[in-house]
């Protein structure tokens, strides 16, 4: 049954004695209250979404966009849309214990964590059993792989061995207003003759002043009059941010100069626009990933929905609103709701008379429900770590437990 706010409030009318609803105050706030309890003590089974992430998932590609209704870490599963195999499981880890294992060749293993950063939520996948990425130029010298320069408003290019992602080192420039670049036209050839108008390019590059920073060019092909170019203005489908960003541009999305040979890109420029001077800007390891369309499941935070055109709300709007729970939950959210409105209504008294009944009877019903209907979310596991090989100058994780 669907049940919606009209049907909540009916039910609401007749336990509170002598008194109709519209005695108690902001009786929306008291519903939109009640829900964030509920959501806090239980994971819903229907609340349950499954999603397909915006862009496909890259070995290599660490951050990547996620829906505003997740509940908090609540990611039930991540997977591919077919031919799953069972090395298709992806573990969710803390946030230390992510970063450290990301990009360790002994610790290969799928794995997942929430990362919240200045109020903004986005999901860090590690997927190393995907499409590796195919380097271009790792641009970690103004010498090595063919020669760098600059051009534009850029000036003072330099190898910087300190600051770097991948590699040996990164390019190292200043820049001022404008626009200006680093440049390279005698590097091997490289062929994405198989992956043209597929795969993505991604380039990392460093900037002390995000604020600074407009947009980012990647130019590739066979030569400076002959190249793919695509502009992006955001980082991974965020703001840029002070230090590295990895930028990625969509091959299909880029507009074509001349008649590039895809079988043998042998030319780059990356251009950034800036609106005032920057020293220390860094460029670092550009490649070409294929990704792979991935899907995940998780919790949803948001508990109604519209009426007419279904899409999920996180408060209530309107007395129409559907609510996103079926017969078993709905009763949580009643007893609720009436525990709020009861101590609203009757203060003190509450406590010994109605309070305590709807109190009570929502933590008879939590319980029963949740023996019934176990969380599934994955939840975060610590890493333990061991003596790493012989010749290896860190400490690598050897894998997860709980």
């Amino acid at each position: 049954m669907a049940y919606n706010i009209t049907a909540l409030k009916n039910d609401l009318s007749g336990v509170i004695h002598n008194t109709t609803n519209n005695q108690i105050t902001n009786l929306n706030g008291v519903i939109n209250r009640a829900a964030r309890q509920l959501l806090l003590d239980v994971d819903s089974q229907e609340t349950k979404r499954t999603l397909e992430f915006v862009n496909p998932i890259f070995n290599g590609v660490f951050d990547y966009p996620i829906a505003a209704d997740v509940k908090g870490n609540a990611i039930i599963d991540i997977f591919p849309q077919v031919n799953r195999i069972p090395r298709d499981i992806w573990s969710q880890a803390y946030n230390q214990a992510f970063d450290v294992a990301k990009q360790n060749i002994y610790a290969n293993a799928n794995m997942f964590t929430m990362n919240f950063n200045t109020g903004l939520k986005t999901l860090r996948v590690n997927a190393p059993f995907l499409n590796p990425p195919v380097y271009l130029n790792q641009a970690e010298n103004t010498t090595d792989n063919g020669t760098w320069t600059t051009g534009g408003t850029a000036s003072n290019l330099q190898n910087n061995n300190t600051n770097f992602v991948n590699g040996t080192g990164s390019l190292q420039f200043d820049i001022t207003t404008g626009t200006g670049y680093v440049e390279n036209s005698t590097m091997s050839a490289v062929n994405l003759q198989q992956v043209l108008n597929q795969a993505y390019l991604f380039a990392w590059t460093y900037v002390p002043t995000a604020s600074n920073l407009t947009s980012v060019e990647l130019r590739w092909g066979s030569s400076s009059s002959n190249y793919y170019a695509l502009t992006v203005m955001q980082n991974q489908a965020t703001a840029f941010v002070n230090g590295w960003n990895q930028d990625q541009f969509i091959w299909s999305q880029a507009t074509t100069v001349g008649t590039p040979n895809p079988a043998a890109i042998n030319y780059l420029r990356i251009s950034l626009a800036v609106t005032a001077n920057m020293a220390g800007c860094l460029v670092n390891s550009i490649s070409s990933v294929l990704g792979t369309i991935l899907s995940y499941e998780y919790y949803s935070k948001y508990l109604f929905r519209d009426a007419t055109t279904g899409a999920f709300q996180e408060t209530v709007t309107d007395d129409s609103n559907l609510i996103n729970l079926d017969t078993e939950s709905y009763n949580l959210l009643f007893n609720l709701v009436a525990w709020l409105a009861v101590q609203q209504q009757q203060g003190l008294d509450a406590t010994f008379y109605d309070g305590n009944f709807f109190g009570q009877a929502y933590q008879d019903s939590l319980t029963k429900y949740r023996a019934r209907y176990k969380s599934e979310l994955q939840k975060p596991q610590s890493a333990y770590y061991g003596v790493p090989p012989s010749g290896y100058h860190r400490v690598i994780g050897r894998g997860f437990n709980s």
